[in-house]
């Protein structure tokens, strides 16, 4: 780690751009370090304050549109610990707020990636109306026109993926979020 980490941060720039060793080695290596700590540091403390509970009210994490564009998309907690078999860490159909999902589309796609678990739109608007402070957007149609839920799944449809396969074998996650679950991989 400390190779990687330091010494060849460090280094890169000294023999490339000419910079001096002590520069190179303070801003490359340490600044670069201690920035990305703060980062991690950020994630896991204003993650936890500052926003809303839209799938579970009981717990600390919380939905933090700042945080994740600070973070790159690692600023939807609250979806993250109620779901966190879902590789996207969040319920947003485009990359505007979340980077790292993009990241791992882009790798899924050149095969790198694959495997790829996600949570149906259905279970998310069951737990939403069970277990949510109200903030979801779909809570006001629910809240005000008592519509059901496959009207507001067909609303979200936030994939738009044409073939879905349900279920997998982990063995942590119960047979309900099994059932419920997406599982976006290649055939």
């Amino acid at each position: 780690m400390p190779i990687c980490c330091f010494v060849i941060p460090g280094l890169f720039p000294y023999y490339v751009l000419g910079s001096s060793l002590q520069v190179c080695f303070f801003v490359c290596s340490m600044l670069r370090y201690a920035l990305s700590l703060h980062g991690t540091w950020l994630v896991n403390s204003a993650a936890h304050f500052y926003g809303m509970r839209p799938y579970e009210k009981n717990i600390s994490s919380v939905d933090s549109k700042v945080v994740s564009v600070i973070a790159f998309g690692e600023g939807w907690h609250n979806y993250h610990h109620v779901f966190p078999w879902d590789y996207k860490a969040g319920e947003l159909g485009t990359y505007q707020y979340n980077w790292t999902t993009a990241f791992l589309d882009f790798m899924a796609r050149i095969g790198q990636a694959y495997d790829l678990k996600s949570v149906s739109n259905e279970m998310i608007l069951k737990r939403v109306q069970r277990t949510g402070d109200g903030s979801h957007p779909s809570m006001q149609d629910v809240n005000n026109n008592n519509v059901n839920i496959s009207e507001l799944v067909s609303k979200l449809d936030h994939d738009n993926e044409e073939t879905l396969v349900w279920g997998w074998d982990d063995k942590d996650i119960c047979d309900e979020d099994r059932k419920g679950a997406v599982h976006k991989k290649e055939e």
